[in-house]
């Protein structure tokens, strides 16, 4: 059984354990996102462990995040040129605008990423585009949600105006305020960004360190093979 399960490979499973409760009990309380810091962990495991590709990954996943908040400046410009209009998001047009725009947006993207790959590695790279993907699929879930919500809340006000009494009117309102306050999630780039950096770089130190400890202990020249090979 030693063969297959060594005690460097169990011992470094404790590592990788141990660091994710750490990044859960840091980051759940404060009802941060996990997924940035997380990515990078996983990411760190696909170059197997090279400690080289860490900045790689970093800032190549912070530069992807980052895609997002540029992209709907983007959208402020280039929407209208195709017919929408962003105060009418669920409008036919819109939708169809916003698919336009979106799409010439990600072709350039990919266009730069593989452009650029070998010149500035640090940001035009594969974690790059992976970010840029996790953080647009979050992002779109957020604005799916907060949607959904803004058009029962209105639905909502909408009954309560049909009665003419204006204080149930005026207490719909604040009551559906404070539901989309409380419900409908909040896409913070920035706070992203941090996660990443900050988060993604103590879970890469604490697993690259982790494997020289136990390296050491076992007495062996180089860390242990991470435990999912």
């Amino acid at each position: 059984m030693s063969q297959f399960f060594p005690k460097s490979k169990a011992l470094y499973t404790i590592v990788i354990l141990l660091t994710i409760v750490a990044g859960e009990m840091v980051l759940h309380p404060n009802h941060w996102d996990t997924w940035p810091a997380f990515m990078c962990m996983v990411f760190f495991f696909c170059v197997h462990r090279d400690f080289k590709q860490g900045p790689n990954i970093l800032v190549g996943g912070a530069f992807g995040i980052l895609q997002i908040y540029l992209i709907k400046l983007w959208y402020g410009v280039s929407v209208p040129w195709f017919g929408g209009d962003m105060s009418k998001y669920t409008d036919p047009h819109t939708q169809h605008a916003l698919f336009t725009s979106k799409l010439i947006y990600i072709l350039i993207f990919v266009f730069l990423i593989v452009l650029l790959k070998d010149a500035i590695p640090l940001l035009f790279n594969d974690f790059t585009f992976m970010f840029f993907i996790v953080a647009g699929v979050a992002a779109g879930a957020h604005t799916s949600i907060g949607v959904a919500a803004k058009t029962v809340a209105a639905y909502a006000v909408g009954v309560a105006e049909a009665t003419g009494n204006q204080e149930l009117v005026a207490a719909m309102q604040g009551a559906t305020a404070k539901a989309l306050e409380s419900v409908v999630p909040v896409t913070n780039v920035w706070e992203w960004i941090a996660i990443c950096l900050v988060g993604g770089g103590l879970i890469i130190l604490a697993l690259h360190y982790g494997g020289v400890l136990v390296a050491k202990i076992m007495g062996a020249g180089s860390a242990p093979p991470p435990a999912h090979h």
